[in-house]
This record gives C-alpha cells, sequence and structure tokens, in this order.
C-alpha cells in the first residue's frame, strides 16, 4: 500500500521533477557526509589517540565544523526543495478538484454535503501535502544514510555488521503492522472530520432554524459525540505511531547490545582495532536514527493514503458532456419531446411524458402546486439535468449535439434561491457579463430597482456583501440577482418564483423592468401569484409532473379546474379580522 500511495504521489509531482532531482542528489551528498562521521572515526582513535599522532589533532575540530555544516546546509536546500515541489503538488490538487467541482453536472455535486467537499478539497489535500515536504524527504535522505553507513561498517567488519542488522526485518514488520493499523483508523478519522466540517456548515446555514426552534443543547450534544469518535480515533492513531517508535527503541537497544557484545570479544582476541570497533558502532547507532524515521514515514504514508483514496474519489467523477454545435438564439423555440425524468439513486418519477412547444420570443408561464415538478423541467433547458427519458429540443436539434458554453451563453436565470458572491455589489451584478462597464452595470441595477439602495450602501457599488450577501434583506437580493439577468440580455429568459422575495411597491417596480425585458425575447416564468402572468402567451399547467393543461389564461380558466383553484387562492385578497375588543 505504501509502495502504491508514494507512486500515486511521485505521478502527480511529475511537472516538478527537476526539484525532485536536484533534491534527491543534495540527499545523496548529505548522506555520504553522515557517512563519512562513522568513517572518521577509525583514524581519529586508532591514529591520532590510540597512536599518539596529534599533527592532525589541530584540524580535527575545523574538519568537524565543516562536516557538520556542508551536511546541515545541503539537508537545508534539500528540505525547502521538497517543500517547494509538496507545496505546488497540494495547490495544483486543489485546483484541480475545484475546476472537477466546476465542471461536475448538477446532479453529481449533490451526490455530496458542502461540509464533506470542503473537508476533501481543503483537509484531505493538507494530509497528503507532506508526503513530498516530509516523507519523500526522509525516504531519499535516510534511505541514502543508511545506505552509506551499512556501507562504511560492513568494510571496516562485515560479520559484525551483519550481526546487528538481523534486527532490521523485525523492525520492518513491526513497523507495517502498526501502520496499517495507523492507516485503518486515521480514515475513520477523516471521515469523522468529514462529518464534524458537515456539522459545522449546517448550523451556520440553518442557525435561524436551531435558535427559533431551541435546539442549541441537542446540536451541541450531538457535535460533542462526534468531535470525541475523532479524538478517539486520532489518540489511537497517536497510539500505533508511538508503538512502531516502540519498537524500534527496544531493537535499536538489541542491535547495540549484539554488536557491544561480539565485538567486544574481537577486540579481546586482536581481530579487530578499537578504532574498527567504534567506527562500527557508530555506523551501527547512526543508522537506527534514520530506520526509526524512515518506520515513521511509513506510517505517514499510510495516513495519507486514505486522503489520497478521498481526492481520487472526486476527481473520478463524470463531468458535463456537451456537443460540438454552436448554439443560436431560437427561431422557432424550445420543445420536450416525450420527457420524463427522475433524480440520480431514486426510484420516483418527478417529470412523465411531458409534450410541450414553448415559443420563441413569447412569454410561456409553468403554475402548479408545490411539488409539481416546475422547477426541475426548467432545469433541464440549460441542461443542469439530462432527461431520463425523451429529449429537449433547440429549434429541433438535441440540446446535447450543443457545446455547453454557447448553450448557456444564451440563457438568463434568475430563482428564488438567489446566490450571491463574497464580492462587491458591482462584481456581483457583472457577474452575468464578465468585463460590462460600470455605466452598464448601473443601468442593469436601475431598470431592476436596485440603484436607490445600493448607493445608500457603506461604499456603495464598491460595497463588498459578504458570505451569501448577509447584510441585505430578501427582497434586495432579488433586485441584484435581477440587475444581473438584465445586464446579461439573454435571448432565453428563466424566471423561478424571481419575485417571491418581493414587497408589493418593489414587485410592481420589477415587474414593469420584467415585462420590458420580456418582450424581445423567449421567457420562461414560474410564479405563485398567477395574476402575475395571466397575461402569458401560453400557461402550462403541471401535478404531479404532468401537464394537465395549457393554453392562454381565458381558455383554461373555465376548462382546469386546477387552474382555476391555484387562480382564485393566490389571486383573491385576503380578509382581515378585526380584534375584539375586551369587555
Amino acid at each position: 500500500m505504501g509502495q502504491i500511495v508514494l507512486k500515486k504521489c511521485l505521478q502527480l509531482a511529475r511537472p516538478y521533477w527537476g526539484l525532485l532531482l536536484l533534491a534527491l542528489l543534495l540527499s545523496a551528498v548529505a548522506s555520504a557526509l553522515s557517512g563519512s562521521v562513522a568513517w572518521l572515526v577509525k583514524p581519529v582513535l586508532d591514529d591520532i589517540f590510540i597512536g599518539k599522532n596529534y599533527t592532525y589533532l589541530r584540524l580535527l575540530p575545523l574538519a568537524i565544523i565543516a562536516l557538520y555544516f556542508l551536511r546541515g546546509f545541503t539537508t537545508f536546500l534539500q528540505a525547502y526543495l521538497m517543500r517547494m515541489a509538496s507545496l505546488r503538488l497540494s495547490n495544483d490538487l486543489r485546483e484541480k478538484m475545484y475546476a472537477k467541482l466546476l465542471k461536475l453536472p448538477v446532479g453529481e455535486a449533490g451526490r455530496e454535503t458542502a461540509g464533506r467537499i470542503v473537508s476533501r478539497v481543503i483537509n484531505d489535500t493538507a494530509t497528503v501535502e507532506p508526503i513530498l515536504a516530509d516523507v519523500f524527504k526522509t525516504l531519499t535522505l535516510e534511505g541514502f544514510t543508511i545506505i552509506t553507513l551499512v556501507a562504511v561498517a560492513i568494510s571496516r567488519r562485515w560479520d559484525l555488521a551483519l550481526l546487528s542488522f538481523t534486527v532490521f526485518p523485525a523492525v520492518a514488520f513491526g513497523a507495517r503492522k502498526m501502520s496499517r493499523k495507523a492507516r485503518k483508523t486515521r480514515h475513520r478519522a477523516q471521515e469523522e472530520i468529514a462529518n464534524l466540517t458537515h456539522r459545522v456548515n449546517e448550523s451556520i446555514q440553518g442557525l435561524r432554524e436551531i435558535k427559533v426552534y431551541r435546539q442549541e443543547k441537542s446540536l451541541l450534544q450531538k457535535f460533542r459525540r462526534e468531535l470525541y469518535a475523532y479524538y478517539r480515533f486520532l489518540l489511537k492513531v497517536t497510539k500505533y505511531r508511538e508503538g512502531s517508535k516502540l519498537i524500534v527503541d527496544i531493537l535499536t537497544g538489541v542491535g547495540g547490545a549484539l554488536v557491544l557484545t561480539y565485538g567486544g570479544f574481537l577486540i579481546v582476541r586482536g581481530s579487530i582495532t578499537p578504532g574498527d570497533f567504534f567506527s562500527i558502532l557508530t555506523a551501527i547507532l547512526m543508522t537506527f536514527t534514520p530506520v526509526r524515521k524512515i518506520s515513521r514515514a511509513y506510517t505517514s504514508i499510510h495516513d495519507a493514503s486514505a486522503a489520497l483514496e478521498r481526492i481520487e474519489d472526486i476527481l473520478s467523477y463524470p463531468e458535463e458532456k456537451g456537443g460540438r454545435r454552436k448554439a443560436k438564439a431560437p427561431h422557432k423555440g424550445l420543445s420536450l419531446a416525450r420527457v420524463s425524468f427522475k433524480y440520480p439513486h431514486t426510484a420516483d418519477w418527478v417529470l412523465k411524458d411531458i409534450e410541450l412547444e414553448i415559443p420563441a420570443g413569447k412569454v410561456t408561464a409553468i403554475v402548479g402546486p408545490s411539488g409539481a415538478g416546475k422547477t426541475t423541467l426548467i432545469s433541464l433547458i440549460p441542461r443542469f439535468y439530462d432527461p431520463t427519458l425523451g429529449k429537449v429540443l433547440l429549434d429541433g436539434i438535441d440540446l446535447k449535439e450543443f457545446d455547453l458554453s454557447s448553450l448557456r451563453e444564451l440563457i438568463g436565470l434568475v430563482s428564488q434561491d438567489i446566490v450571491l458572491f463574497n464580492a462587491t455589489v458591482y462584481e456581483n451584478i457583472a457577474f452575468g457579463k464578465p468585463g460590462a462597464s460600470r455605466e452598464e452595470v448601473i443601468a442593469a441595477a436601475k431598470m431592476a430597482y436596485a440603484h436607490e439602495f445600493i448607493v445608500k450602501l457603506p461604499q456603495g457599488y464598491d460595497t463588498v456583501l459578504g458570505h451569501k450577501g448577509f447584510n441585505l434583506s430578501g427582497g434586495q437580493k432579488q433586485r441584484l440577482a435581477i440587475a444581473r439577468a438584465i445586464l446579461k440580455n439573454p435571448p432565453i429568459l428563466i424566471l423561478d418564483e424571481a419575485t417571491s422575495h418581493l414587497d408589493a411597491v418593489s414587485e410592481q417596480k420589477v415587474q414593469q423592468a420584467l415585462e420590458k425585458l420580456m418582450r424581445t425575447r423567449t421567457t420562461i416564468v414560474i410564479a405563485h401569484r398567477l395574476s402575475t402572468i395571466r397575461d402569458a402567451d401560453l400557461l402550462v399547467v403541471m401535478d404531479h409532473g404532468k401537464i394537465v393543461d395549457q393554453g392562454r389564461h381565458e381558455e383554461i380558466i373555465n376548462r382546469c379546474p386546477l387552474y382555476r383553484e391555484l387562480y382564485y387562492s393566490f389571486s383573491r385578497p385576503r380578509k382581515v379580522i378585526p380584534l375584539k375588543k375586551k369587555k
């Protein structure tokens, strides 16, 4: 598993091979300098101290300083280059994941909650990042160091060196076993942190509901339980990691004891000099430190494997696919031919055998009770979803044949769920037409009756709205969304409850602006206030995913009981019941 994860990370880091190769070269130099420390023990001990040749004693301190300076400098450069490569890798991964999310079909994006997706983009990439910065650096630097030190030890006395290395298989076996346990536990810990992220995100979104239904204590208890589960998993990961270190420490002691016992016997017998013995002992003891570091690195690889799997999962999601045709403004109109639809992973049909002609340049209004399938139907036009059965056509051509960018360039959308971005008012309106001049943005805002409240904001059009425009009322947000659509000036306009958050006065003004906008384009309207769409060129009545009637208001008001009921229930003025005076 560790080799597979490392191989995948190296494949992802392919653009930075220059940095990696240079770091690899520096690792070899640093390791050779580490080996020279063990090599110098023999001449220092045998020639200088035992042989009493003190000529080189004056140069020894300078040599040690130079040796450690060079080793420290090469290690610093190697670590810096590896960190540079790892940061670029993590940024590239985040960019790839974000780009993938932008290319996902709406249905696929809905497979995961926002909190879980955020956790994968931010937390999982942060987990993978140390693979190059720390793990690969450790494997290369310490791996070369072990090879160099082993070579030094064997060159001095091969049988003594090999005796100490007999503990290495036990070290490898113990580290691997602990790493596997740590990986499984780490995977569960990452799932818990995703749950925690989702919980926090969900609570921020539903803060009003939480407060009004007094669920603070209940949610805090759930969060506390999830937090404790995360704590326990991390504690287990620590146990396995430190257990791996414990195994290495114990076996280091065993290896050192073997060297001392057999080496002491060889010195007594005169088979080796004290310099040979201490040179081998230094090399062996120096070897166990990089072995310990590699053991930790191996555990880290297993930790990262779960995060890498989750990242690959997102990167493997299918992307939206369009055709090669360039979409143009409709001449005849849009049509739905025997369209049926159900959402992925569900059994219920939301739309059933829809046959509908939407004429170009006309206003088509879709009405019906909640859950009738109105919003789902209009979601097929920008290809947020594709029909499960049947086709959606533009001037007789299947929408799947059109390039997605050119198709959506034709469409303006104002929905009841307003999305504003953490940017200025100007940037939010210009979202509908990138590069629009300030004059164009102001003109669109005036048409949407938004200019008056915008200029009263602290910085006017340069006011940053904050997350989701939290500092604006629902009606103000809706007028900004309408201004965005007006600025885009699309040939196809979709209004999904576009005036639902406006008061009566604002709705009347915005309705006037929308009427001007709708005159020259193909418009599809969903509105619960039927009095605002009675003049539509075509009224389509839906119920339970089917079209039950269609025609002009005058035609269907008498023949369609459902439309008549809807019309009068929303058009009838509400009675004001006076309060009874207390006697």
